[in-house]
């Protein structure tokens, strides 16, 4: 008999641990599944962080036949109604700037003489319609001279002859074929409209120039360098104002020397507010994430610097405030609710930030001492109705 109660505690107790390890092992599973979803969602899904509210139901939804059975009050007769239907006129979608330049063309008639004979004479014009034409980029080549000259006067009393000579101004780039034009929308091109170098080499050889991939890399790189006293003026004017944006964005880079392709360098991007008097959006590039790069960027800027809750930024100094970014606290909910479908703790606070982007749309164009005023009207209602943090 105590055999078989001491047997009895045995499996129960073996039944608890049992259940503790698929208890655990389900947690694993379950979090398992929404890292899977969440990376799937990152690779195939939708980049868009807008969300579908499940307690807005449709106007239509499980309307079990209302507004599309027929109402039948009566005897009913089969009387066919024939209705017109108007389709409404085609908004034309195209425009074009008024500052372009105008050519007008007339038409004339072949014959300028009336049907009886007698001459014709202009009375007025009849607009027909407006069209754009596009003039394809054309090259030529330009060939440079020096003018030489010579005194004849110094010659005939010296009898030396003594020539002078025009001076004609630098290359933009020596010893090539690179012009401002030629290099200007050749990084137009590039970083404008996003079309790489092997195809823009193609362009151009089928337009009668032949360069090679590598000769308009150091276009770029000389072009760079030239335009850098700009780059570095507008990273000075850029730190003396008061209030600014910045983030940091991974980007591969290939072929860096003591990196492998996976590994992630960054772009760090520093800007002026939209209503900024002086518009400065800047760029750098580090091969890496560290704290000495916002140090770098930021330099002696006194003021307000609006960006995520990055470690790195620790290490400016007392000059800067830091202020959060909503927009980077949403991410994080937003991420969630995709990993974790049906939680009732998720909707809330993306109802709430939904409803403060919502008000901050109609008062981008307000000055900032409006904004302020409103913002502690409507916005600060909203912020108190955020959950707990243990709610959260």
């Amino acid at each position: 008999m105590a055999t078989t109660v001491e047997q009895l505690k045995q499996a129960q107790a073996q039944n608890r641990e049992l259940l503790k390890e698929i208890k655990a092992l389900t947690a694993t599973v379950q979090t398992l599944t929404e890292e899977v979803a969440f990376f799937q969602r990152q690779l195939f899904g939708k980049h868009s962080e807008k969300i579908t509210d499940p307690n807005q139901l449709s106007l239509l939804a499980d309307d079990n036949g209302v507004f599309t059975d027929p109402e039948q009050t009566g005897n009913q007769s089969e009387t066919t109604v024939t209705t017109v239907v108007h389709k409404p006129k085609r908004k034309r979608c195209e425009s074009v700037d008024p500052n372009l330049p105008i050519e007008t063309t007339v038409i004339r008639r072949e014959n300028s003489s009336c049907n009886h004979g007698h001459q014709l004479i202009p009375v007025g014009k009849h607009f027909v319609r407006e069209v754009v034409h596009q003039i394809p980029g054309r090259l030529y080549r330009e060939q440079i001279f020096e003018q030489t000259y010579k005194c004849a006067a110094c010659e005939t009393n010296d009898g030396v002859s003594h020539l002078y000579q025009g001076t004609a101004p630098q290359a933009l780039i020596p010893h090539s074929l690179a012009t401002s034009s030629l290099v200007a929308e050749l990084l137009y091109q590039k970083y404008a409209l996003g079309t790489p170098l092997y195809r823009q080499m193609k362009a151009w050889r089928r337009a009668g120039l032949i360069l090679s991939e590598t000769t308009m890399t150091n276009w770029v790189i000389k072009a760079a360098t030239i335009v850098q006293p700009l780059y570095t003026l507008l990273h000075e004017q850029l730190l003396t104002q008061p209030y600014l944006q910045g983030d940091e964005t991974p980007f591969q880079v290939l072929h860096e020397v003591g990196k492998t392709a996976q590994s992630k360098s960054y772009i760090w991007i520093a800007r002026s507010i939209r209503l900024a008097a002086h518009q400065v959006v800047y760029y750098t590039y580090s091969d890496n994430r560290a704290g000495k790069t916002a140090q770098q960027l930021y330099g002696d800027f006194m003021g307000v610097l609006q960006c995520d809750g990055y470690s790195g930024y620790n290490l400016l100094g007392a000059t800067v405030t830091r202020v959060g970014c909503w927009a980077h606290v949403r991410r994080k909910f937003f991420d969630d609710a995709c990993k974790i479908k049906g939680q009732p703790t998720i909707m809330p606070p993306l109802k709430l930030l939904d409803q403060m982007f919502y008000l901050e749309r109609g008062w981008r164009d307000l000055t900032p001492t409006k904004r302020k005023e409103l913002r502690q009207e409507q916005l600060k209602p909203v912020i108190k109705r955020w959950p707990p943090r243990n709610h959260v």
